[in-house]
């Protein structure tokens, strides 16, 4: 079930990037050390030449859980948020919001929360500071198409056989909460 907007799921926060425009051209600053609880793992890139590309709805479990700060800097994405979390008011829910290089939005996004998005335009890059390690062994994908009907904007016209083929929403919520058993 959609809940309406991203900022009703618990724990995300939508902020406004830092950014100063001139002549020569802009400068995105980006401060992840202000947004997260935990501590700063590393930075990413997703670069999508594709139009209607579908990665995700991406997210790891304890002891790799993590989390995301998400902002599009080229072209724009249709980003979704899943609430794994069994303990939270907002579980079971997901979101969407429509991150560009136009609106400068970043998404902070809290452990147990999956995350996916399609691209709204050719070429688009997506940003990622990250709170945790990549652990293949504790990373799942959520069937984008499954479950949770989402309503995706676009014909899909790229997704990985990870992706497409990725787990349901209660597999998922299960393996989230059993990890924070362990």
């Amino acid at each position: 079930m959609k809940i309406h907007g991203v900022n009703e799921i618990e724990g995300v926060r939508i902020t406004p990037t830092k950014l100063v425009a001139d002549d020569r051209g802009v400068f995105l600053k980006f401060r992840p050390q202000n947004e997260f609880v935990g501590t700063l793992d590393s930075i990413a890139l997703s670069f999508n030449p594709i139009l209607g590309t579908i990665r995700g709805l991406h997210f790891q479990i304890e002891p790799y859980a993590e989390e995301k700060l998400v902002t599009c800097i080229q072209g724009a994405v249709f980003d979704v948020i899943v609430d794994l979390r069994e303990d939270s008011k907002t579980f079971g829910k997901w979101a969407s919001i429509e991150l560009s290089s136009t609106n400068n939005l970043q998404a902070f996004l809290p452990k147990g929360v999956a995350h996916g998005f399609q691209t709204l335009f050719p070429e688009s890059v997506v940003h990622y500071a990250l709170g945790a390690p990549y652990s293949p062994e504790y990373s799942y994908s959520i069937d984008p198409f499954g479950d949770l009907g989402i309503n995706w904007p676009l014909e899909t016209t790229s997704i990985s056989q990870k992706d497409v083929s990725g787990v349901s929403f209660m597999f998922a919520a299960q393996q989230y909460a059993k990890s924070l058993k362990n």
